[in-house]
């Protein structure tokens, strides 16, 4: 292959395979972590919306058994609007409506005969804070012996949004009440799915919404005594848990134009570059292009210690903005070293060109697709 050949031609070859073969190595290896970070994500929103899994990275409960002390609650939830919602911050504020019924019999739900919760707040918002909280309605039915308490809540929650797949992202609002003094023992939660609902009024800027919303009772654990000398230090209690989850989501292939249409004109402009007479003018602009694309969308994401899709994309096109740059100091020296050009330097320099352009194509064709199908 190498017999009689010049010294150009050997180095020709031997660049055009490097990039062939590191090209397709980079390719498969990085299509496979984006599909499994797309499938990581699907399998933890559906484990955390899943009344018998457990919610990922959290303590496992004991037992998802209802205890035969434990006694039911009825409660429901009206989203009525999201005030503000910050993927940076990890957090979102929102107002609904929220009701319980119980049998007053059974359960001292509201903390009348309980001297230490008396006139308390009964329930919390796990890893939210209640800004406001009004009772709307209250009524005891006297013949079946039930009580009734309906509130309208303003809360502000903070939660995890995973990015992994940013731009083409999508998350579960979820609001999740507890009981604050009266553990799965004492009480569980039975879910209103008649009248637990969305309003059509909410709207979350830059996301659509899904128009179905689940709500399921999930047993919380907590592993710790919390000081309390009646209880050892391996204590660990189960708490019942309501939760309402929203959905909302980006859309597919025009939100990733969207934001990366400039991107992605930069590196066109690198490979049109060597047809021109001042090449290096048309990379040191490109590559200052994907370093503004890049600050930008430092801006719009939470501090991780991974790379989402969006990340992922930007750093290819940096990646191969530097390549081309290298390839364009190279190849003419090592072609135009011996003063002329032959017919095989010409095709082997305009080969090596096409397939970095394939490979720019097929990369994020593939990354694109596995985002939005496996999302």
């Amino acid at each position: 292959m190498f017999k009689n050949r010049p010294k150009s031609h050997i180095i020709l070859i031997i660049i055009f395979l490097v990039i062939l073969i590191t090209g397709s190595i980079f390719t498969m290896k990085v299509s496979n972590n984006v599909m499994e970070i797309a499938s990581s994500v699907s399998r933890n929103m559906k484990n955390t919306m899943d009344p018998k899994a457990p919610d990922p990275g959290k303590t496992q409960s004991e037992n998802l058994v209802i205890p035969s002390t434990s006694k039911k609650v009825i409660i429901g939830s009206y989203l009525e609007r999201v005030e503000d919602l910050n993927v940076k911050e990890s957090s979102w504020s929102y107002e609904f409506y929220l009701w319980f019924k119980w049998k007053s019999s059974e359960i001292d739900f509201l903390g009348k005969r309980d001297k230490n919760h008396k006139n308390e707040l009964p329930f919390s918002i796990i890893n939210g804070d209640v800004i406001k909280c009004d009772i709307v309605n209250q009524y005891y039915d006297s013949v079946n012996n039930i009580e009734y308490i309906q509130y309208f809540v303003k809360a502000k929650n903070t939660q995890f949004f995973d990015v992994s797949l940013y731009p083409i992202d999508k998350h579960d609002l979820i609001i999740p009440i507890e009981h604050k003094w009266l553990d799965k023992n004492q009480l569980y939660f039975q879910p209103d799915t008649i009248d637990s609902k969305v309003s059509s009024r909410v709207m979350v800027n830059g996301y659509e919404k899904s128009n179905d919303i689940k709500v399921i009772e999930k047993t919380h654990a907590y592993k710790s005594a919390r000081g309390n000398p009646k209880f050892s230090s391996g204590y660990k209690v189960d708490f019942s848990q309501f939760r309402m989850a929203i959905r909302i989501y980006k859309g597919g292939l025009s939100v990733i134009l969207k934001l990366f249409l400039i991107l992605y004109i930069a590196v066109l402009v690198t490979f049109i570059a060597p047809f021109s007479t001042d090449p290096s003018r048309y990379t040191t602009g490109a590559l200052f292009t994907t370093a503004g694309a890049n600050y930008i969308l430092a801006s719009k994401l939470p501090a991780t210690n991974f790379y989402s899709l969006a990340e992922i994309i930007n750093t290819l096109c940096v990646v191969i903005i530097i390549i081309m740059m290298g390839l364009l100091a190279v190849l003419p020296s090592v072609i135009f070293k011996d003063g002329i050009i032959d017919t095989f330097e010409k095709r082997m320099n305009r080969l090596i060109n096409l397939t970095m352009f394939s490979f720019f194509l097929l990369i994020n064709s593939l990354l694109i697709y596995i985002g939005i199908t496996y999302s």
